[in-house]
């Protein structure tokens, strides 16, 4: 496997080039739409965790390891692209990279690395604590508004994200157990205020 490692951090670059193909700019990519997981198969995943360990200068734990698709492939199969976030995720401190790969024959890939900065990688967030979608994933939500101050699972698969806000406000945000945001709740916590 051969891969590029470029850690451009031009915010034209990640925005406004189709370098790969047929695939959109980043900046175009609807928020929501990322899926967890990963399209690599295990030579890839391992030769880019690679690269991503060269461009950090460290070790990565499979644990601080989060991949997400973000762009499903495009072109024929053999020189198809796609696009991932992979997130390295270390106690209070989360770093995206984004990662297009681009098969080269059957059973081989490149691979270009770039950090993204945090203005890039929050670009489509909302503007207020209500401005989320119904349908947009949790995944989505964690990376606009951070880690969740508390999660609440109920027995029937479905969860809520609790986040504390200034005086005493609570923001929850409800998900279905498929990890769809569903219902938005506000309340004030009179014990905090």
């Amino acid at each position: 496997m051969k891969y590029i490692i470029a850690l451009s951090l031009s915010f034209a670059l990640l925005t406004g080039c189709k370098s790969t193909g047929e695939l959109t700019p980043v900046s175009k990519i609807k928020p929501g739409v990322a899926k967890e997981g990963t399209l690599a198969n295990a030579k890839l995943i391992s030769d880019a965790k690679a690269g991503l360990e060269k461009v950090v200068g460290g070790t990565i734990n499979d644990s601080e390891l989060l991949k997400f698709v973000i762009q499903q492939p495009v072109g024929e199969v053999g020189s198809r692209s796609w696009r991932e976030k992979w997130i390295i995720k270390k106690t209070n401190e989360a770093t995206q990279f984004l990662i297009t790969f681009k098969e080269v024959g059957l059973g081989a890939a490149d691979f270009e690395i770039k950090k993204m900065n945090e203005s890039t990688a929050k670009t489509d967030c909302p503007k207020s604590v209500n401005g989320f979608e119904h349908g947009q994933s949790n995944l989505f939500i964690k990376e606009c508004l951070g880690t969740p101050d508390h999660i609440d699972q109920n027995p029937d698969g479905r969860y809520v994200y609790l986040y504390n806000r200034p005086n005493g406000i609570v923001v929850t945000y409800l998900f279905s157990k498929e990890n769809k945001f569903t219902k938005l709740t506000a309340y004030q916590d009179t014990n905090k205020t």
